[in-house]
This record gives structure tokens, C-alpha cells and sequence, in this order.
């Protein structure tokens, strides 16, 4: 096959750095088998870490919810079990996997971390391949090869599944989804993946605003309403087979139980609040509000500024003929890194979204660059000094200086963050250079950007 290229007009503001083309996405068999060759090589690669001792008290709970699952069946899962604050579209997740592991005679045994590891790695390596086809319509192949591949073999996030066991890539793997479908204008499929994100975990609500924002801004109130009302019937196809009560009592004790059960500053997350120490009451109060309050007014004003950012940027965009997907996926970025940074309440392991977001904008910014290096090693770096301490049942001790350390490079990586923004704000129009580079042409309907 023969790859068709287009040339792209470009100003000095916003290049597309070395990228001087939009390649359709039809690919040569050797491009194919290497993308391939490269997933396979990190899924096996996840695969050879899964005998390391993870989390001992998450995969033991993980353990017990595939045996349940696979035991009783999906639909009776929530009656058989003491305690799950795990949402709905996590249960077909458990029975699929745990009949597996009943089939194979593996509970019981050490070859169980097998089957309770793979679901995550699946779904991050899903997740790699998401990011390839994105950047494989927008630059060459060889850095869409590379972003995958940075991605597909992060330590911080192969950690997080392969080591640690935890399911947070199953989530992101939706979200990615739901902002390329976004680009695409297929909206309607976009809220559906966006709702199975919420579906997987609740932290994906940090770009529910984001989503609304993308949607409404197209001005179809007939899509609008199509999507919310297809958003509402997964919700009752996925939860309501498994609900043991009126569906909206039960989607509200699985969604506020777990967020409810666990009221401190910061759950072993190195984040603002990592400073006072963690376990730390989070209904202390500072004047008249508790840091509760306190977590989720700044992540507000943080939400506001964003969108301000990204409403002057696609104005300044659509002026001008471009597009602003970069700037999209920036400020996902910049709310997926607030939501670990500021509210309380935050697990070490929340930060793992933004580095999918990250990825698929390494192409066209240096700065994005820097940051996904960074962040990168201060996550495994939080998880890592964190895993033996869960596993003892032990407390890390207050003004631990390594916990500072981190701490203070998250929340320094942080303002650098919002000062790039404010740059990129003030530089204008006119400016020379942009702080993150956009494609420079507006995109057709079909492409995601065209009204």
C-alpha cells in the first residue's frame, strides 16, 4: 500500500517541530508487523515482572472478588459479597478473568498473580496502541514509534499493573479513547467510553468538565441529548443487572462508600498535602475551612483557569485555521495533574493517567517532553518507596525526607506547569514560538475540529 501524504502551511507560532506532513492511516506490512513486534515485546516484558510481590492487601482483595465473581456470576456479585467499592463494569471484569483462573485451578496458588496482573496490562497495552493510531494520522511514523513505544515500556506505569496489580489503566484506556473520539466528532461514542471510564473508576470525573466542555462546544443540542441519553442507558445496561437495590441508592453507596471511607490529606500520594504527612485528618481546618474544602476549592479555581486557557487558545486557533488538539490533550493534562496534586483524599497511584495524555503529545512540544521524564520518575518513585511499607502495615513517619523530596518536585513540576500556561497566554498571536505547538490546519468535520 501506498502511504498519501499532504503538506501542511505552517507559521513560526505553532510547528509541528520536524513533522512536515499528515499521513493517512494505511500502513505498509512492515510498519504494521513493527508496531506489533513492539506491544508484544512490552506485554511480555509486563508478563515476566508479574511473579514480583505486589500490593499484599490489593491483590488479596482482588483475589477474593474474582473468586466471588466466577463463584456466584456477575449479576449476584454484589449480593454474596461483604464489601466492593469497586464500580459495576469492574464485576464483568472480575468474572471474565476469575472463571479463567477457576478453570485453570489457580486459586490457591502463586500462579493466581497471573491472571490478576493481566487485565491492567492488556488494557495499557491497548492504551499504547491508542496512542500510535492517534499520532499516525498527525506525524511520521517513526515518531508516532517512538511516543508508543516511551509509553508502552514506562517503568512508573508497567509498576503500577505488572508489580503493584492495580487496575488504574483500565480507566485511563477509556479515557484516551473517549478524547479520540472527541477529535473525531463521533461524540456520541465519545460520552459512551467516557461513561464506561466513569463506569471503571470514579477518578475519571477529574475530565468530566473537559468532556462537557469538547461537546457543547460543537452547538448540536440534538448530539448533546443523544449523548446523555446514551450515556444513561449504559449506565443500566452495566449496573442495573448487578444492582441488589434501587439502582440510584446503589450507584450511590458504591461511589460515595470508598471515596467516604478514607477521609485524610493524602493517601501515600506525594502531593501538597504529603508535606503535613499522611493519614492526616482531612477535617482539620485552616481559618474557617477544612482541608477538604480547602483540596477541592483549589482544584476549582485550578478547573476554572484551565478553561480559560483552552477557551482563549481554540478562539486564537480558529482565528487563525488551526487546530488545538494539542491544547485539549494539555489541559487534560493539566486537570488529570491537579486532581493528584490538590484535593485531598488522593491515593500515590492517581497520577497515572497523565502519562497517556503526555504521550500523545510528545511529537509536538519540548515541554511536554520534560515533563513526562520527570513525572515519571518521581511516580515510580512514589510507588515504589510506598509498596514495602503497605505490605509491613506500616505508617511512614512524618517529615520522611525522601516523601519530601519527591513531594517538592510534583508540586515544583506543578507551577512550572501553570506558569507555561500563563506564557503561552500572554505570548499571543503574534508570539514567536508557542509554548505547545499545534497542528497548523483546521481540521475537517470528520477529522474532529471543523465548526
Amino acid at each position: 500500500m501506498r502511504l498519501q501524504f499532504r503538506k501542511l502551511f505552517y507559521s513560526n507560532q505553532d510547528r509541528l517541530g520536524s513533522e512536515g506532513t499528515v499521513i493517512d492511516l494505511s500502513f505498509v506490512k512492515s510498519e504494521t508487523s513493527i508496531v506489533i513486534y513492539a506491544l508484544l515485546s512490552s506485554l511480555v516484558a509486563r508478563i515476566f515482572l508479574f511473579p514480583i510481590q505486589g500490593c499484599l492487601s490489593d491483590l488479596g482483595t482482588f483475589a477474593a472478588w474474582f473468586n466471588a465473581a466466577a463463584e456466584y456470576g456477575p449479576f449476584s456479585f454484589y449480593h454474596f459479597i461483604s464489601w466492593c467499592d469497586y464500580p459495576p463494569l469492574n464485576v464483568y471484569i472480575f468474572w471474565t478473568f476469575g472463571s479463567l483462573a477457576k478453570w485453570l485451578s489457580l486459586y490457591g496458588t502463586p500462579a493466581l498473580n497471573f491472571i490478576l496482573k493481566l487485565p491492567s496490562t492488556l488494557f495499557d497495552t491497548a492504551t499504547a496502541g491508542l496512542i500510535f493510531l492517534f499520532l499516525r494520522k498527525r506525524v511520521s511514523f517513526n515518531s508516532s514509534l517512538v511516543a508508543m513505544s516511551l509509553y508502552a515500556f514506562n517503568p512508573a506505569t508497567i509498576f503500577n499493573g505488572s508489580v503493584w496489580g492495580q487496575f488504574d489503566a483500565i480507566y485511563t484506556f477509556f479515557l484516551i479513547l473517549s478524547l479520540i473520539l472527541v477529535f473525531q466528532s463521533k461524540l456520541t461514542p465519545a460520552v459512551l467510553t467516557f461513561t464506561a471510564a466513569v463506569l471503571a473508576k470514579p477518578q475519571s470525573i477529574a475530565l468530566a468538565p473537559l468532556i462537557v466542555f469538547l461537546i457543547v462546544r460543537k452547538r448540536s443540542w440534538k448530539t448533546v441529548v443523544a449523548s446523555v441519553l446514551a450515556s444513561g442507558a449504559l449506565i443500566l445496561i452495566v449496573a442495573a443487572p448487578l444492582s441488589p437495590s434501587n439502582l440510584v441508592d446503589f450507584l450511590t453507596y458504591i461511589y460515595l462508600k470508598g471515596y467516604r471511607g478514607y477521609p485524610y490529606t493524602s493517601l501515600n500520594a506525594f502531593n501538597l498535602w504529603a508535606f503535613g504527612g499522611f493519614w492526616k485528618s482531612d477535617a482539620q481546618t485552616l481559618q474557617f475551612l477544612d482541608f477538604f474544602k480547602i483540596g477541592w476549592i483549589l482544584f476549582g479555581v485550578l478547573s476554572a483557569f484551565s478553561f480559560y486557557y483552552l477557551y482563549r487558545i481554540s478562539r486564537r486557533a480558529e482565528k487563525n485555521g488551526r487546530s488545538f488538539e494539542i491544547t485539549v490533550l494539555f489541559t487534560a493534562f493539566v486537570l488529570l495533574f491537579g486532581f493528584f496534586i490538590l484535593p485531598t483524599r488522593i491515593h500515590e497511584r492517581y497520577l497515572f493517567p497523565v502519562f497517556s495524555v503526555l504521550a500523545m503529545t510528545l511529537p509536538f512540544t519540548t515541554e511536554t517532553k520534560v515533563l513526562y521524564g520527570i513525572l515519571t520518575v518521581t511516580h515510580l518513585a512514589n510507588l515504589a518507596y510506598v509498596l514495602p511499607f503497605l505490605n509491613a502495615s506500616a505508617y511512614i513517619s512524618d517529615g520522611d525526607p525522601f516523601v519530601y523530596s519527591i513531594s517538592a518536585i510534583n508540586l515544583a513540576i506543578f507551577v512550572f506547569t501553570l506558569l507555561l500556561m500563563v506564557m503561552k497566554l500572554k505570548r499571543g498571536a503574534g508570539s514567536v514560538q508557542a509554548v505547545t505547538s499545534e497542528k497548523p490546519e483546521k481540521m475537517s468535520t470528520a477529522e474532529g475540529e471543523g465548526q
